[in-house]
């Protein structure tokens, strides 16, 4: 009797739960999301590693890079290599030729500042 009562009131909790409809919350994009959709495939890979907003970021980064070594409106190419530079600027040692050499403070934080003039 009691194996009849588990095996009806089983079968009665899997139809329940069997009619119980499921919730998709299906979100909007946000607009770095969409950004970040339109770059080329090259730049998303170089940027694979980071959320939307992120990469939106570096990307605006390496814009104010290129106009900081004098290069208001970079080529694809100078674009990509500045950008590269941008990711690898805590492990690497990016010098320009630049404004940003000769002035002080120096324009682009990618740049050593000039030595003392005492130094050289």
């Amino acid at each position: 009797m009691t194996r009849l009562f588990l095996l009806s009131l089983l079968f009665a909790t899997s139809a329940a739960f069997a009619q119980t409809p499921t919730v998709i919350y299906e979100t909007k994009p946000t607009a770095e999301e969409i950004a970040f959709a339109r770059l080329a495939p090259d730049l998303r890979q170089m940027l694979g590693g980071m959320t939307a907003a992120q990469a939106m970021q570096t990307i605006a980064q390496t814009g104010q890079q290129s106009i900081a070594l004098g290069v208001p409106s970079p080529s694809p190419e100078q674009f990509r290599s500045t950008l590269g530079a941008v990711l690898n600027a805590p492990y690497s040692t990016y010098v320009a030729a630049s404004a940003g050499m000769t002035s002080f403070p120096p324009l682009s934080p990618l740049v050593a500042p000039p030595p003392p003039p005492f130094l050289r």
